[in-house]
Formats: C-alpha cells, sequence, structure tokens
C-alpha cells in the first residue's frame, strides 16, 4: 500500500486532481479561502474542491494559522518570493502538505509528525463529505493537536487518538480534558460532547469518593476490562468499580438494632439474605439517591424479625422512610414496623404517612380506595392483632 505522505505519492495525487470528483468547501475555511482567490490566488478555492485530503488540509491549517496578511515569512519558508496572495495560491497548490504545515508552525517538515498527518486525513465534523475533507469546527483545533504530537508522540493521549474512530474537535479536546486514567480510544468514541466530558469525569471522582482501595493500576484494569464487555463503556466500569465500595455515604448513624449499609459487600450480602434487589442500588446509594438500613426487631419471645427499610432525601437535606421489608420483600407485622420507625424517628428520619388532623380516617381511606399509607397507618396508629383489640375492648368495660 503507497504512503499517502511520500513526495512521489503527493505528486500522482497533484497529477489526478483534475479527475476527482470535487467536495465543497464548508466552514470558516470557505471564506478565508475565498478572499485568497480574490486577492490575487485565481482559482485556488476551485481547485482545492478537486484536492485530496491532505491537500485541503493543510491549506486548512495555514489559513487557520498562518498569518496570510504578511504572509512573507510563510512564503519563504516555501522557498517562494512572491509576498502576496498569488504567492499563498502558489504554495497551496504546489507544495506537498508537510511543507505547508511546518512552514505555517515554524517547524522543520521532518519535525511534523506522522501521526498528526494520519489524524488530518481521518478528521470527519459533518456527515456528508468523506475522511479528511472536513476542517476541524474550531481552528485552534489544529494547533493543539499539533503540540500535543510532537511535545507526546508516545503518551496515553497520542496513543488514544490515534486508534479513535471518530476525529472531530470535540475528539480532541475530550483527549485533552478526560482525566489520563479514562483515555481510551473507545471512550474518546463515546464521549464526543463536552457534556459527557464532564460526566465520564465526574464518574471517576465519584468511584473515588467510593473505594478507598481505586488505585490508579486497579482503575486502569477495571477500565480495561470493560472495554471487552458489550454494552456503554462508561456504566460498565463505573458498575465494575462499585462493586468495589467500601465508604458509600449513609444520613443516619449506627444505633441499637439499626444498621445503616456502607459497603458494597454488605449491600450484596443483605441482598443475598433477605432475597431482595439491594445490590442493584448501588449506583442511587453512590449518587446519594437512596441508603439502605438494617434494623432488627426483637419480640417478647425472643424472636427476631430483619427488615430493609429504604431512605429517601429531601430537598432540605432531610431522609425519609421510602419502603420498609422483611424477607422476599414481605411487609412485616404491624408491631415490628412500629418499633422500626419509631427508632428511625429518634434517629431524625422522616416518617411519612397521612397527617391525622386532616380529612384522613382509616374506614374512609377504605371507602374510596386509597391504600398507600394504610399500613403505616397501622403501625403506628392502629392494633397489633385481635388479641390487643380484645384486651382494650374488656378494660374499657373494666372502666365502665
Amino acid at each position: 500500500m503507497p504512503d499517502p505522505f511520500s513526495p512521489c505519492e503527493a505528486t500522482k495525487q497533484a497529477k489526478g486532481s483534475a479527475a476527482r470528483e470535487a467536495c465543497p468547501i464548508v466552514g470558516w475555511p470557505l471564506q478565508k479561502l475565498a478572499q485568497l482567490d480574490r486577492a490575487g490566488a485565481r482559482g485556488l478555492l476551485a481547485d482545492l474542491t478537486h484536492a485530496g485530503a491532505l491537500t485541503r488540509q493543510a491549506a486548512y491549517v495555514s489559513v487557520a494559522l498562518a498569518d496570510l496578511d504578511a504572509p512573507t515569512e510563510f512564503l519563504h519558508r516555501l522557498g517562494i518570493e512572491s509576498d502576496e496572495a498569488e504567492g499563498v495560491g502558489i504554495a497551496l497548490r504546489q507544495r506537498r502538505a508537510r511543507d505547508i504545515i511546518a512552514a505555517t508552525f515554524g517547524v522543520q517538515p521532518s519535525e511534523v509528525p506522522t501521526g498528526y498527518l494520519r489524524i488530518l486525513a481521518r478528521i470527519k465534523e459533518a456527515n456528508s463529505q468523506g475522511l479528511g475533507f472536513d476542517a476541524f469546527d474550531r481552528p485552534i483545533t489544529y494547533r493543539i493537536l499539533f503540540d500535543l504530537f510532537r511535545n507526546d508522540q508516545r503518551g496515553r493521549r497520542t496513543h488514544a487518538l490515534r486508534y479513535a474512530s471518530k476525529m472531530r474537535s470535540d475528539t480532541i479536546d475530550a483527549a485533552m480534558t478526560l482525566d489520563p486514567i479514562l483515555v481510551w480510544p473507545e471512550v474518546l468514541d463515546a464521549t464526543g460532547t463536552p457534556k459527557r466530558v464532564a460526566a465520564a469525569n465526574a464518574v471517576l471522582n465519584l468511584i473515588k469518593s467510593c473505594v478507598s482501595t481505586a488505585e490508579d493500576a486497579d482503575l486502569v484494569d477495571a477500565m480495561r476490562q470493560s472495554l471487552r464487555q458489550s454494552g456503554g463503556v462508561m456504566k460498565t466500569f463505573a458498575l465494575k468499580a462499585l462493586e468495589r465500595a467500601d465508604r458509600l455515604p449513609t444520613p443516619i448513624r449506627a444505633a441499637d438494632g439499626i444498621r445503616p449499609l456502607r459497603t458494597a459487600a454488605e449491600y450484596a450480602e443483605l441482598g443475598a439474605r433477605m432475597k431482595n434487589c439491594a445490590t442493584t442500588k448501588l449506583p442511587e446509594v453512590a449518587l446519594g439517591l437512596l441508603a439502605v438500613v438494617e434494623a432488627n426487631h426483637r419480640g417478647a419471645d425472643g424472636t427476631e424479625t430483619a427488615v430493609a427499610v429504604s431512605l429517601t432525601p429531601t430537598m432540605d437535606g432531610r431522609w425519609m422512610v421510602s419502603e420498609l421489608n422483611g424477607a422476599r420483600n414481605r411487609r412485616p407485622p404491624p408491631a415490628v414496623m412500629r418499633d422500626v420507625l419509631l427508632r428511625l424517628q429518634a434517629l431524625g428520619v422522616i416518617i411519612p404517612g397521612p397527617q391525622l388532623s386532616g380529612h384522613y380516617r382509616p374506614e374512609l381511606a377504605d371507602t374510596v380506595g386509597v391504600f398507600r399509607w394504610r399500613s403505616i397507618d397501622d403501625a403506628l396508629h392502629g392494633v397489633d392483632d385481635e388479641d390487643d383489640a380484645l384486651a382494650d375492648f374488656e378494660a374499657g368495660m373494666e372502666s365502665a
């Protein structure tokens, strides 16, 4: 396969440019090249529409970064005596892409990295043209990319860019602003916007805050594993890393019979023991949207009942009970619920439920088919069972 960056191949492309199908020039280079065309570089714009990808890219680099209003120095580096637009037109038509780019950056042609040229040939900002025919959306990207490849040719960022499938201004920005741990080709492809880059960095910070043992080497290993699996790269990476979380946030302190879950291992153990979905809640817990507490109720006969309580935050920074379930998500007896709810309330947790001073009455709620708060109402204000009801009735008869 011929090297597209060799002088002979560039000559072949130039000779065959007349037969090449015209491809329009769009975006910011159009105005700059049109000004050169009208100022004396006659036909430059038309010729570049038939030129190959690297010829066009060299023109884009020069009009983006070279001082073409005073082009003497630029043209002198290219061996062109004219110092006007006509000379610029000659340079952009007749000189090699590598030479034009070297003249733009004020370096020797040998100092223009081949990796830089290869990336220019893969730019595709729009969907209407082939690889290498679009300009970067932001002209400064050409300089950022050149400095990166010249100063860090073997770095992680340049390695990731060499193998990323997408090549746009946002791709280069992602490579520069992502945490180095995340700079992999597949991640660059998945984080094509500033919003996604910010989200990816936030994911990494979240993992580090929840996993005390998160060393960079371990995170890189987790990232590599996620790249081998299907689905979203960042999602797979985050979920895998959170499986080792050992300092998950919790809103309340431990107390007698109350155990806030703080590690992924504790969530997994509770889920397995009580046959519930606690393990799947780790992302919500890490984000501070949920906390799970295990409460133990000891009955008068010494039997113990474990209860899993889900807490959710309120807008004012407090927490309230959202679910309260026994094994297999079954509803605990009212006496158990009452004991657990009152102990949580003593720790500052909000207990949702009907306001007894309002319209609510259990029999009224039953009549209109509203049962949402019945279990909490029964636990806090009802009676435990028929034996308790009978005892209350007999006590009332005796006092009468």
